[in-house]
C-alpha cells in the first residue's frame, strides 16, 4: 500500500530517507464502507493519504444543501488543509468503499517542520502545490463560466509600473505585521517595490519570479472582463501576492494590480531557495504563512464561485429544466 502512494504524482520528489522518515511518522487507517472520517466544521487533525479504496468529499450548501465535489482515489490526499491552516473542516469526507491508507498528525508535522525536518519541508511543499493546483483549476472554471454581476465589475485602472523604493525600514513595517511573525529576517532577502494606484504588477499568464509581500496598502486581483475586471481577492498587508504561480510552479492566473498605493517586498526565487539552503530561521515561519493563505485563497475562490453558480440559478429560477 506504501508502494502506491510513493509512486503517487501528489507526493512526487520525495528521496528514499525523506520516504522513510514520513512513513516512520504515519499512522495507519481503515475506514469501513460508509463510513465518515470527518466532518465539516470539525477541528483540524490530520492528513489523510489513500492507499486503497474510494473516498468522497461532501460539503453543505447555502439552503443544506448536499454536494459531493471530489473523490479521493488511491495515491491521492485529503485533508491538507488540516496541516497548512487552523480552520475547521471545510467538508465531510467519507469512505465510498472499504478505504485504508495512512494517516500524518498535524501537530507532529507542525513541530517536526518548525525544528527543520526534511521530510515536513518535502510534504509542505506538496501540500501546497496541490492545493495551489486546486485553487487554479477553480479559477480557470470562473473565467470559463463567465457568471458574474455587470454591475460588480470594476474598470481596469492604468499606472506606472512598480519602481525600487530605497531608504524605508522593511524590519520595522514587518514586525508590525501578525500574519509575518518570525519572518522579519527576510527584510534582507528581498527588494522592496513602490506600486502606485492603477499599477500593474502582474498580467494573466505571465511567468513569475518567486513571490511578493504586501507591506502596505492593498493589491487587487481580477479577472479581465474586456475594459473591465472582476474582482477575486484584495491583498491587504502581510499578504503574498503570486502564491498559487510560485506554488504550482505555472503563470499568474489573474490580472493583479495595485488597488491604492501599495508598497511591497519582491522576494525572488533566488532568494528563496538561498534561504532555504542556508537555513534561515525566517524560512519555516513564511512556510507556514505561505500554507495558511494557500487554504484561505482556495476557500475564497470557491466561495466567489459559489455565488457565480447562485446567481445563474436565480436568473433562470422557474425556466423550464
Amino acid at each position: 500500500m506504501a508502494e502506491s502512494l510513493k509512486t503517487s504524482p501528489e507526493l512526487a520528489g520525495f528521496t528514499v530517507d525523506e520516504w522513510q522518515a514520513l512513513m516512520g511518522h504515519a499512522a495507519p487507517f481503515a475506514a469501513l464502507r460508509g463510513e465518515t472520517l470527518f466532518r465539516q466544521g470539525d477541528p483540524p487533525s490530520a492528513l489523510y493519504l489513500v492507499g486503497e479504496g474510494l473516498l468522497e468529499i461532501e460539503t453543505r450548501l447555502p439552503g443544506d444543501e448536499a454536494a459531493v465535489i471530489s473523490r479521493i482515489e488511491p495515491g491521492q490526499m485529503v485533508g491538507e488543509f488540516a496541516l497548512l491552516d487552523d480552520g475547521p473542516r471545510s467538508a465531510n469526507v467519507r469512505a465510498v468503499d472499504a478505504s485504508a491508507g495512512f494517516v500524518i498528525a498535524r501537530d507532529r508535522f507542525r513541530a517536526l517542520l518548525a525544528d527543520g525536518s526534511p521530510w515536513a519541508f518535502r510534504l509542505g511543499t506538496a501540500l501546497r502545490r496541490l492545493v495551489a493546483a486546486r485553487t487554479r483549476a477553480t479559477l480557470e472554471r470562473i473565467v470559463a463560466e463567465g457568471l458574474f454581476d455587470p454591475l460588480g465589475l470594476r474598470r481596469i485602472a492604468s499606472g506606472p509600473r512598480l519602481s525600487g523604493m530605497p531608504g524605508t525600514d522593511v524590519s520595522e513595517l514587518l514586525a508590525g505585521l501578525p500574519r509575518l511573525a518570525g519572518c522579519e529576517g527576510m527584510a534582507e532577502a528581498g527588494q522592496l517595490e513602490l506600486a502606485p494606484a492603477g499599477s500593474t504588477i502582474a498580467a494573466p499568464n505571465e511567468p513569475q519570479d518567486g513571490l511578493r509581500v504586501v507591506l502596505r496598502g492593498a493589491v487587487r486581483a481580477a479577472i479581465p472582463r474586456g475594459a473591465m475586471q472582476e474582482q477575486i481577492f484584495v491583498f491587504g498587508p502581510g499578504c503574498f501576492v503570486g502564491l498559487t504561480g510560485y506554488s504550482d510552479g505555472g503563470g499568474q492566473p489573474l490580472l493583479v494590480s495595485a488597488a491604492e498605493e501599495a508598497l511591497v517586498l519582491h522576494l525572488r526565487g533566488d532568494d528563496l531557495v538561498r534561504a532555504a539552503e542556508t537555513a534561515a530561521t525566517w524560512y519555516p515561519p513564511l512556510l507556514l504563512a505561505m500554507g495558511r493563505q494557500l487554504v484561505q485563497d482556495q476557500r475564497k475562490a470557491n466561495r466567489h464561485l459559489g455565488r457565480s453558480l447562485a446567481l445563474l440559478r436565480f436568473n433562470h429560477a422557474g425556466e423550464p429544466a
